[in-house]
């Protein structure tokens, strides 16, 4: 008989085992289904198409890559939206953790504290904007080249990270994207964490904090939301204009920011423009902002460039140490990729794949193969503020006009166009369109691009705007 109880209970065991891995492979299906929608059919088939989903013995679940460059990218480009699509379509609080194959995942102190539940919420709310943040080692001031295009920004880093008060408040760092600023941020986490006397910080992108505010509003319960964000030495948060524009959150953010600045805690954060620049609603909120310090990171010069290039190349070899890139190769590529570090390492990603993993040396002929295929051997790389101003002049208005929360016919056609074209002329995800134009939705962007389509079609004299900007842009 007691054999008999004992083979009933591993059958259930069983059962439930398959059925939590059956949701878990429903989910994933759908995270996938929503990821092709927003990053498009070629971008989803390169990176997305190849990871598999499992769940690990302690309830955590695996996004496995197939590589550390696809795990790496994975992480750059789609690990917070992974993270928000799966905790929006999970019932369940779970940890999401991306791995290469073949990587040992970590104990379950990945979390460096337990994450307080809410205690009069039914469901447990999401972990996004509630967990402590797990440095991303490659990202350090040791692996961050130093030049004139963020020479301001890296100095102000290291001066908050080594003083016992904050020598400013906030600190601001600004740019397009891909020039350093979430690496810049990664740093100063991981140097207070690793310095004598340890201090707790924590990083957020603008859209955990969102989330993060929001399920605890819907939980009725803040108070734990505050605790989490507001019990920290350092907090740095990303893509702060992905909450400009909602109000609750702008408030919710402005008390956050004044009492950590009033308790000499340090406040670090970043977007793509400066605080004078992004669409908040709220003066108080702009005035705490623009009263810090901002450091600007712009485009890396061709010395730069062979820096970071040098560094990229250093850190591949550590997991292949054959990779052998000969000086000419190495300023081709830094004189070919002008645009920032983040296209300048995907790039090298590329060049790694089609030559070093196939056992074929890094050639002049493999780099340049390697560029035309990822159409980067001729053609100019646009980048979204690009687009926003071009269409401003264009039209009349200024790029903040674009970017604001403005519904007027004289501000949303040229916003409706700048999508529109930063979606066909770009290769930028529609979140990443989104978040570019005052912190809006992807679905805002999909609709803003078939209504320009649609007109196109129609004859209207919206496409010869189009036509005519398309033309600027490429010259």
């Amino acid at each position: 008989m007691a054999y008999k109880k004992l083979a009933v209970s591993d059958t259930k065991a069983a059962s439930f085992e398959t059925q939590a891995a059956a949701e878990i492979a429903a989910i994933w299906r759908a995270v996938r289904a929503r990821l092709r929608v927003e990053l498009g059919d070629a971008l989803y088939s390169q990176e997305i198409a190849r990871l598999r989903v499992r769940m690990s013995d302690a309830g955590m679940i695996i996004i496995v890559a197939p590589s550390t460059f696809n795990r790496d990218w994975i992480e750059d480009h789609a690990g917070a939206r992974i993270r928000a699509i799966w905790a929006e379509l999970d019932s369940v609080r779970r940890d999401l953790l991306v791995l290469a194959d073949g990587e040992v995942e970590p104990q379950v102190d990945v979390v460096r504290e337990p994450v307080p539940q809410p205690k009069s919420a039914g469901k447990p709310a999401e972990t996004a904007a509630k967990r402590e943040d797990v440095i991303e080692p490659r990202f350090s001031f040791d692996s961050f080249r130093v030049g004139p295009a963020n020479e301001v920004a890296a100095a102000a880093a290291r001066s908050i990270v080594s003083a016992a008060r904050p020598p400013f408040n906030p600190v601001f760092f600004y740019g397009d994207y891909g020039v350093g600023k979430t690496h810049l941020m990664h740093a100063v986490a991981s140097a207070v964490a690793q310095a004598p006397k340890p201090r707790k910080a924590l990083y957020l992108t603008a859209e955990e904090f969102l989330s993060g505010f929001v399920t605890a509003m819907r939980a009725r319960d803040t108070i734990t939301f505050k605790e989490t964000v507001r019990g920290v030495d350092y907090l740095l948060i990303d893509d702060v204009h992905f909450i400009a524009g909602k109000p609750k959150t702008e408030d919710e953010f402005l008390h956050t920011i004044a009492a950590l600045i009033a308790e000499n805690k340090q406040v670090v954060l970043a977007s793509h423009r400066p605080p004078a620049e992004l669409a908040i609603a709220d003066d108080r909120l702009r005035s705490l902002l623009t009263g810090g310090l901002a450091c600007p990171l712009s485009k890396p010069d061709l010395d730069l460039r062979r820096q970071i290039l040098d560094c990229k190349i250093a850190q591949a070899k550590c997991h292949y140490p054959v990779l052998n890139v000969s000086e000419p190769v190495r300023d081709f590529l830094a004189a070919r990729i002008t645009t920032g570090p983040r296209e300048l390492e995907g790039v090298l990603n590329n060049v790694i794949c089609r030559t070093a993993l196939l056992g074929l040396p890094v050639t002049m002929e493999a780099v340049s193969t390697a560029l035309r295929d990822l159409s980067l051997s001729a053609e100019k790389r646009l980048t979204v503020d690009e687009i926003q101003k071009a269409v401003a002049t264009h039209f009349g208005v200024t790029t903040t006009d674009i970017c604001s929360k403005r519904r007027t016919q004289s501000v949303v056609r040229p916003r409706h166009v700048a999508m529109y074209l930063a979606k066909t002329l770009t290769t930028r995800s529609l979140p990443d369109i989104g978040r570019r134009f005052g912190g809006r939705d992807h679905s805002t962007v999909i609709h803003a691009v078939n209504k320009i389509t649609a007109m196109i079609e129609a004859g209207d004299p919206i496409g010869q705007d189009v036509d005519c900007l398309t033309r600027e842009l490429r010259d």
